[in-house]
């Protein structure tokens, strides 16, 4: 008898131990399979780094994350969202990656993980129209309404600044049409998103002059629990890099 109720307490022991050891492999399982297809979060108001263009997202930054994923072997998915929102979902893991012409910055470090840059040199630019006259110098915009695209850089720089009255507005294209109706007097932005609105409106239609010392940097940004990744990801760009792929991504869309 007391056999008997032993090997029932050992049978119910291994059942118990068989039960956990099922439901670690499954969580283990559970992760890699999330591992293999990440969900990518872009603004694809910001040309021509993401932008949309017959119903796709497009766009450098869309080219480069779409040659890193092939390189490492990976599926995705892209989600345009707000620029603000981009930030939040990582945080949320509902994202796991940003490709959106993202900067490094001590404050964004704090909750997602960034790549060595994969693109340098990028200004910010003064823009006015060309029926005023021209703003050469970041003091003339003391006491002027000057456009930023809310979260963008030139926000961050011109935040520090005290005397030019700030509208911050989502996106660039919204920034070149508050400008063109004349609902401020300069616009803020980086110089290769200004270039492809100069293509659009015509460059003669505006003054623009570089701000010195403000070069932007970009690069992919990774979910802080995604540690594995975010190295597959470093390690595919310093490939391209080395053998010339971003090269010939930034010649493709003009940014050479």
């Amino acid at each position: 008898m007391k056999i008997h109720k032993l090997l029932i307490s050992v049978i119910g022991i291994l059942i118990l131990v068989s039960f956990f050891i099922w439901r670690n492999i499954k969580k283990k399982d559970a992760k890699i399979n999330r591992l293999t297809h990440v969900t990518i979060g872009t603004n694809a108001e910001y040309p021509p780094f993401s932008f949309i263009k017959n119903n796709s997202i497009n766009g450098f930054d869309i080219d480069v994350i779409k040659e890193v994923f092939k390189r490492i072997r990976k599926t995705f998915e892209l989600q345009d969202m707000s620029w603000n929102s981009l930030i939040p979902a990582i945080q949320l893991d509902k994202i796991q990656v940003i490709a959106a012409g993202i900067t490094a910055k001590p404050e964004r470090a704090n909750h997602v993980l960034f790549t060595k840059p994969y693109f340098k040199g990028d200004p910010l630019l003064i823009v006015s129209l060309s029926q005023q006259p021209p703003m050469k110098d970041i003091k003339e915009l003391s006491g002027k309404k000057v456009i930023v695209n809310e979260g963008y850089t030139a926000d961050f720089y011109m935040s520090k600044l005290q005397g030019p009255i700030l509208q911050r507005l989502p996106s660039p294209a919204q920034g070149f049409l508050a400008l063109k109706s004349g609902r401020a007097d300069a616009y803020v932005i980086a110089k290769s998103s200004a270039m492809k609105f100069f293509e659009k409106y015509g460059q003669k239609n505006f003054h623009f002059s570089e701000i010195p010392a403000t070069e932007e940097t970009y690069s992919i940004a990774v979910s802080k629990k995604q540690l594995q990744l975010f190295k597959e990801i470093e390690q595919a760009l310093m490939e391209m890099k080395e053998d010339g792929t971003i090269q010939k991504l930034l010649i493709k869309w003009k940014l050479k």
